[in-house]
């Protein structure tokens, strides 16, 4: 009964089983409270992130709405703040400027049911072994492109042409600079400058807010100075709520396909960023989050800003980090953020068409500095040649093509290091003439000890170590004793050698296997080649 129980609570969303006990009113003012400080932070960067992907902020704000209130509601984690972040900001820009808004819409109504699949399928256990150079260089890459792509709004140009690709942006730049807006670009070096102090001594009031505030009267003050403002860009920063809608291009399958790796790529980092600030959450408040039902809830949230014209949203790990120490107790404090920005939208519509665009460049280039993480990962540029190699690449990859090709890279870079490192640890051992006991039948024989798994990487050493042997003795032992694992390869590498020694009437015994190698051989011995061979004895 209690193990049954167990098994139905490990799929019920965090914010039933977290309040389902003892939820005082000491608990719910600790929610509000941080909800309210949450929002303050969180409500400008989303805004941020939502222009450095293409769209407009009120776009973001749909997008932090739907999204961080479906995972407060259906997640597996207390502290969870959702919205668009700087992970996806890179992606959405290409797929929009390749595939249209709708496309985009698409693209993550796939990456949400792939998030669902994720976390029925158990995913959530293993997505934390993804190698950290890979993931620190998504990460890097995807800080360097953004604060690229903010150069331009950070220097008040004004740009002849919307350029796109790292090189096509510096390039642009260039040609521009008799534009620069002195007025913009003081205002955003005043600000790029107080953010970095501030991180460092750490104010009472959140430090964007300080900044936004500044920007605001900077920019009254300094009206003829022809800088751009929120409202003039975008107009209205009020959102317009759509209702729930599903694209007719989502039943084209051609166009699912050519959107499937971006998806793919929505879901991969999604996953990754979620359960990453699931695990910093822990770390900071001692609970513990369940992975599997967090990555339900992120996939129903971005179907859900999907459904309501919004953009791709996963954990925002600043923001999140903030949940916590500010006191939030259960993902109500969550729910109060949403409330909290939906009135921030209905009080300060007029402050924030005011904001000037070079001030939200500072905010999002200081920020996609942290994100990247030099200083904190320069080890690893010091580390094993195939670990930098990866890291460097990765990054590459991510600034000079698209992220979802580093994505796909990455996988394949990933593959390709672990397989080498599985050759490396795979040894073999020839003793060409060895004393045998009972094993070998009383007689003297020759053996090879093998060392680490038996697969198809390490198959040409085994067969090299048994094509070596002299083979002059009437037994040849082939010692299993240190094999966790064996492959189809490995298996045809042995059956193989038996066919050869039994045609030269030399008998072979296969000894030191554990319960799981028998059974595999077992299994892929269909033809019986290697019918009395097998033994779990060993010399």
């Amino acid at each position: 009964m209690l193990r049954n129980e167990r098994i139905n609570l490990a799929w019920v969303p965090e914010i039933f089983l977290s309040t389902r006990h003892n939820y005082s009113s000491s608990t719910l003012l600790g929610d509000l409270r941080a909800g309210l400080l949450v929002a303050v932070v969180a409500f400008p960067l989303f805004m941020t992130f939502a222009i450095a992907s293409g769209v407009a902020p009120a776009t973001g704000i749909i997008t932090s709405i739907v999204a961080g209130t479906l995972v407060c509601l259906c997640g597996g984690a207390r502290f969870q703040i959702v919205g668009p972040t700087g992970a996806f900001a890179m992606i959405v820009f290409d797929i929009i400027k390749n595939h249209g808004f709708e496309g985009m819409t698409c693209a993550l109504i796939m990456a949400g049911i792939m998030m669902i699949l994720f976390g029925m399928a158990g995913i959530g256990d293993i997505i934390h072994y993804i190698p950290y150079p890979i993931t620190a260089g998504f990460t890097a890459g995807i800080g360097l492109s953004i604060i690229v792509s903010q150069l331009g709004a950070f220097l008040g140009l004004h740009l002849e042409r919307a350029s796109t690709g790292f090189v096509d942006r510096i390039s642009c730049y260039f040609s521009s600079l008799d534009s620069v807006n002195f007025y913009a670009f003081g205002l955003a070096a005043v600000c790029l400058i107080f953010l970095e102090t501030a991180q460092k001594y750490k104010p009472r009031l959140p430090r964007y807010f300080i900044v936004l505030v500044f920007g605001s009267l900077y920019a009254f003050i300094c009206k003829d100075s022809g800088m751009e403002t929120i409202g003039s860009r975008f107009g209205c920063v009020i959102p317009q709520l759509q209702a729930p809608s599903i694209p007719d291009s989502f039943f084209s399958l051609d166009r699912l396909e050519k959107l499937f790796p971006a998806a793919f790529a929505i879901a991969f980092l999604g996953s990754l960023e979620s359960l990453l600030g699931a695990v910093i959450a822990d770390n900071l408040s001692g609970e513990k989050h369940r992975s599997n039902m967090e990555l339900i809830g992120q996939g129903i949230a971005n179907l859900g800003a999907a459904f309501f014209g919004g953009i791709p949203a996963t954990c925002a790990l600043g923001t999140t980090s903030l949940n916590v120490k500010v006191g939030a107790k259960t993902p109500i404090a969550g729910l109060f953020n949403v409330v909290f920005q939906i009135l921030f939208i209905l009080c300060l519509r007029h402050f924030m068409d005011t904001i000037p665009l070079s001030c939200l460049a500072a905010m999002l280039i200081s920020t996609a500095w942290n994100m990247a993480s030099f200083k904190k990962n320069k080890y690893i540029l010091t580390a094993p040649k195939s670990d930098s190699f990866v890291f460097v690449a990765t990054i590459l990859i991510t600034l000079f093509v698209n992220i979802v090709i580093a994505v796909e890279i990455g996988f394949a870079l990933s593959a390709f290091l672990f397989i080498k490192r599985s050759i490396e640890t795979t040894t073999m051992e020839i003793f060409p003439r060895i004393i045998a006991g009972a094993n070998c039948h009383g007689e003297e024989c020759e053996c090879v000890k093998v060392h680490g798994h038996l697969f198809f990487g390490a198959a040409p050493i085994l067969h090299n170590a048994l094509m070596s042997l002299p083979k002059i003795h009437s037994t040849v032992y082939i010692d299993m004793q240190d094999v966790p694992f064996i492959d189809v390869t490995g298996a045809k590498i042995l059956k193989e050698f038996v066919a050869e020694m039994k045609s030269r009437k030399i008998s072979v015994i296969i000894g030191g296997l554990n319960k799981r190698t028998i059974k595999a051989l077992g299994k892929m011995d269909s033809s019986r080649e290697l019918d009395g061979c097998l033994s779990e004895d060993r010399i």
